[in-house]
């Protein structure tokens, strides 16, 4: 599963140390299915050679205005592609960018293009919290193109700060999004993420192995197809957006109070969080120390089902409310998932197996069974967990749409 098949992008690569990364970034594009042209500013040659772009690349490299057997090669390649991505994004190409400046190649690709635009921008830390920096980047962006904002990290020299370029992933998810069909604009959809903690007493929990990179993909691809996501989330999901409503839980009590209050204005729950079976009945108030005495008797009561509630509570949701479920199985893992989304009463069961070293909580992959209340079934191979969440959202998608059809 490509998600950039057949897209034509310009990988433009500034004149900075960050260069070099523009590599992986270049083969990460290509593998995801695009057609990529390089193109390089003469200072980017200083910092990397152009052999290497031209054996990644899936067209000559494009280095100079007049070299190459088109008169206008600006206007040819500016023409003919779905998005230009430039990384790294140096101070005085976001300069010439929002000023309107051309003197070299993807200067003039950027302004006489009407393609959708990504910048990653990054600098020494000196630059990039230079007011005219900042001022660029705010007319860029109200222009309405994209800045992917450089992390904190070891820069140049030995020096620490923000500057460096954004990981490989954020910019190519940041290219994907901007490529994406916005087919769930208008939808709002609640998601769960994170396996939850239940108080042993003030220090200790009973928890489980979730990292909830599962959860967090998922709303990302939400997010680039255009819908509104309300995250009920045990971790930081470190995402930004406008559409993008977060709700910090911790336990499974939490998370089910907040789940069905989000829902109430939603169209669909994917409920993705690993939620502990069971809770302490009865939390110490004080944390326990060893040595003082007997051992605590730790007596459990088992958790709401926060999807079974769900679902016998959607009637009082939005029309036709969709409930999809995750089931972490470790064993007959297909006959088990069909047992649960009868159990559970879900439209749609995601099952996949944890036992798996490849596929275990936290790992960056997934491999998964989508299965349907009407017996459909769909499989999944290994893949990054962010495709993964592009077959669960495509999911979702058709059953909208089976839904507007019936009707």
């Amino acid at each position: 599963m490509k998600r950039l098949e057949g897209v034509s992008i310009a990988l433009g690569v500034g004149g900075g140390i960050a260069a070099y990364k523009a590599v992986e970034l270049l083969r990460r594009l290509v593998d995801e299915g695009a057609h990529v042209t390089p193109v390089l500013t003469k200072n980017a040659l200083n910092f990397v050679g152009l052999t290497t772009f031209r054996a990644l690349g899936s067209s000559e490299p494009v280095v100079s205005l007049f070299e190459d057997s088109s008169p206008i090669p600006h206007t040819k390649l500016g023409q003919g592609v779905d998005l230009v991505v430039v990384a790294p994004a140096t101070a005085d190409i976001l300069s010439k960018f929002a000023t309107g400046a051309c003197d070299d190649a993807l200067s003039t690709i950027l302004v006489s293009t009407d393609a959708k635009v990504v910048l990653a921008a990054a600098m020494h830390k000196e630059m990039w919290s230079h007011p005219a920096v900042m001022e660029n980047i705010e007319t860029i962006r109200r222009r309405g193109f994209t800045v992917v904002d450089p992390e904190h990290g070891r820069l140049a020299g030995g020096d620490v700060g923000f500057g460096r370029l954004a990981a490989t992933e954020v910019i190519l998810d940041a290219v994907v999004g901007q490529m994406a069909t916005r087919d769930l604009a208008g939808y709002h959809v609640v998601v769960t993420v994170g396996g939850t903690r239940e108080a042993i007493d003030p220090v200790r929990y009973i928890g489980n192995r979730s990292s909830g990179r599962q959860g967090l993909a998922i709303v990302s691809e939400l997010l680039d197809r255009g819908a509104h996501v309300t995250a009920i989330s045990t971790i930081d999901p470190a995402l930004s957006s406008s559409y993008l409503e977060v709700v910090r839980v911790e336990s499974a009590i939490e998370m089910e109070s907040a789940t069905r209050s989000a829902c109430k204005d939603a169209n669909a729950l994917i409920m993705c969080a690993a939620v502990a079976d069971y809770r302490v009945e009865s939390p110490l108030v004080n944390k326990f120390k060893r040595g003082s005495g007997n051992l605590p008797e730790i007596k459990l009561v088992e958790n709401p089902d926060i999807l079974a509630n769900v679902v016998a509570d959607s009637k009082m949701y939005s029309q036709n409310f969709i409930t999809i479920g995750f089931a972490a199985e470790t064993e007959n893992v297909e006959a088990n998932g069909r047992a649960k989304i009868v159990k559970k009463g879900c439209d749609i069961l995601v099952v996949n197996d944890v036992s798996r070293e490849e596929t275990r909580f936290g790992s960056a992959d997934n491999e998964v069974i989508i299965l349907s209340a009407d017996g459909s079934l769909k499989y999944i191979p290994l893949a990054p967990k962010r495709e993964v969440a592009a077959g669960v959202v495509d999911a979702l998608v058709e059953r909208l749409l089976s839904i507007e059809f019936e009707q």
